[in-house]
């Protein structure tokens, strides 16, 4: 393996074999390898798949972020995965077969190989749930919002594809490349209301964020002070608000002032860069303009 590394901000920036970018908090102790066959292609190469980036936040807690998004244009989708004692934990999915296969990968390269397996949706749009059919065929337990369940009870993988495919303009065969064969899976277990998840003794709390849609989750981690926001935080952009109105946006705005109560180090946004608890002035910020324009 041909390994080129330099130091930049406090992380450690790993290029392998032109593959993909991993990046490691410096005083983390990890190692990655890749099979020749996953070199085949360079990342950027591989369709439905981005440019990611790898950080390990804090010790067992992986961010990923700069999965593919079909908006393309520099806008890209994140993704999380903690590891317990005994068990993996996937804080969403990505928006392709790629994508999930990525992050199967990457945790892979620490499991022993009879973990217990986890996946967190946190809510049901097509970049956070379309690589689902990857940890759910490795038997992982999904978790999501009720209405998550609905959602996936009335739209299944292929019927959404085909409505994203057409919004796009692309050919069937476009849309099978970028995105594989979508299975949407209904949840085993749903919540409706904050819960903590006890997994071999690590506490994952799954908190009910509503806001962008009614189905949002955010996922707190009290160990490492890590919150994973899903769509309920972005990072340096404008926030997607056309699933909702002025009262959808309060209450958005409410859960934000939640959420600042909580310890956080480390944001992991929906789409952007990771952040600082900070961000979150901004985000509710911005909704407060939104629904200054609206309702002048």
């Amino acid at each position: 393996m041909t390994e080129n590394s330099y130091e930049l901000l406090g992380y450690r920036m790993i290029k392998i074999n032109k593959n993909f970018l991993l990046v490691v908090v410096l005083f983390a102790s990890i190692s990655y390898a890749t099979s020749e066959k996953e070199n085949e292609k360079p990342a950027d190469e591989i369709p439905g798949l981005g440019n990611p980036e790898v950080t390990e936040i804090a010790e067992n807690v992986l961010a990923i972020t700069g999965l593919y998004h079909s908006a393309e244009n520099g806008f890209y989708v994140n993704a999380g995965i903690i590891f317990t004692s005994r068990s993996v934990v996937f804080i969403d999915s990505g928006m392709s077969i790629a994508s999930g296969e990525f992050l199967w990968n990457i945790a892979q390269r620490r499991m022993k190989g009879d973990e217990n397996l986890y996946l967190i949706l946190t809510h049901n749009h097509s970049d956070h749930v379309f690589g689902m059919r990857v940890m759910k065929e490795k038997g992982a337990k999904v978790i999501a919002h009720n209405v998550v369940r609905f959602w996936f009870k009335r739209l299944n993988g292929e019927r959404y594809k085909e409505i994203l495919r057409k919004r796009q303009g692309w050919s069937p065969e476009k849309a099978d490349e970028i995105f594989g064969e979508v299975i949407l899976s209904e949840p085993d277990e749903v919540v409706d209301r904050d819960a903590v998840f006890k997994i071999d003794g690590d506490e994952i709390h799954v908190l009910v964020t509503p806001g962008h849609v009614p189905s949002e989750l955010s996922v707190y981690h009290p160990k490492s002070k890590t919150l994973f926001a899903g769509d309920t935080i972005y990072e340096g952009s404008a926030l997607t608000t056309r699933f909702g109105g002025p009262n959808q946006w309060r209450q958005w705005i409410s859960q934000l002032d939640r959420l600042k109560k909580l310890e956080i180090n480390t944001v992991i946004p929906g789409h952007g860069k990771l952040c600082a608890k900070e961000e979150i002035d901004r985000n509710i910020n911005y909704l407060r303009g939104e629904i200054e324009k609206r309702e002048k």
